[in-house]
């Protein structure tokens, strides 16, 4: 089964460019404004959202975003009232939202339920960047029966021959960069060592993978690119953006975007 973020990295494969994905909290920096600040990313080019789920983000995230995941966290009651808002701050069924659950959210909710409420509300695709690489392929599967699409978080190089032997269909890998926090600095050639390595560990299997922590501009989304990458994830900066309004968020996805075009086609 063929999901959208599945449908949008072929999209953006035909039209010889990465795709490019943003981060938000769900309801930040408050719900009207989340609305706004969505719609104006997405027709500024974004081709899909993270969205985390209420409560608190973890130290794997900078401080800016912690703040961010903290504020938004008192405006929504419950992870159902995050993905209604989510869902509805789409302007066309083509846009892709990515939901992001920590730990806490998987102790509130099992596995099985967190992807009803996620089929319920429409929502797309789902991260779990703490989860363990054994529990994300386990989830993964289900998910894909369901028409979900699984974003496996990888940042352990120990993980990647079990990532590369799994049984999900042509994998969304969200590759961490060199930097351990959301927000950092980010190193160009640790970021392409990583690419390299993944896809000698993957050989003749597909797959795609999306980088992130430390991307905050087309000088990072470039080189990328470039180095085989399907696209890349832009988080503290556009929260940042959000911060200052639907009008700085047009500006930043704009901005980026031209970075993403390949000379040819490349992705894997």
């Amino acid at each position: 089964m063929r999901t959208r973020l599945q449908s949008q990295f072929e999209r953006a494969a035909s039209e010889q460019r990465g795709v490019l994905v943003g981060f938000l909290p769900a309801g930040y920096p408050n719900p009207a404004d989340f609305s706004a600040v969505v719609g104006s990313a997405f027709e500024a080019g974004l081709d899909a959202l993270e969205i985390s789920l209420p409560g608190p983000a973890p130290a794997l995230d900078g401080p800016l975003i912690r703040a961010a995941a903290t504020q938004a966290s008192r405006f929504l009651a419950d992870v159902p009232a995050a993905l209604e808002l989510a869902a509805a701050a789409r302007t066309d069924p083509k846009q892709v939202l990515i939901a992001l659950a920590y730990n806490h959210i998987l102790e509130a909710f099992a596995a099985d339920r967190l992807l009803d409420e996620l089929a319920l509300a429409d929502i797309d695709a789902l991260l779990l960047p703490e989860q363990i690489m054994a529990s994300q392929i386990e989830i993964g599967i289900a998910a894909q029966a369901r028409g979900i699409e699984p974003v496996i978080f990888l940042h352990l190089q120990e993980d990647l021959e079990e990532l590369a032997r799994c049984a999900l269909v042509r994998p969304v890998i969200y590759l961490q960069s060199a930097d351990l926090q959301t927000g950092g600095s980010f190193n160009q050639a640790t970021a392409v060592e990583r690419l390299g390595e993944l896809a000698a560990a993957f050989g003749d299997k597909e797959y795609w993978v999306i980088v992130g922590f430390g991307v905050r501009g087309s000088s990072e989304v470039g080189p990328l690119i470039e180095a085989g990458a399907s696209g890349a994830i832009v988080g503290t900066r556009l929260v940042t953006a959000a911060s200052e309004g639907a009008d700085e968020v047009s500006t930043l996805i704009r901005d980026i975007t031209p970075a993403l075009s390949r000379p040819k086609a490349g992705v894997r």
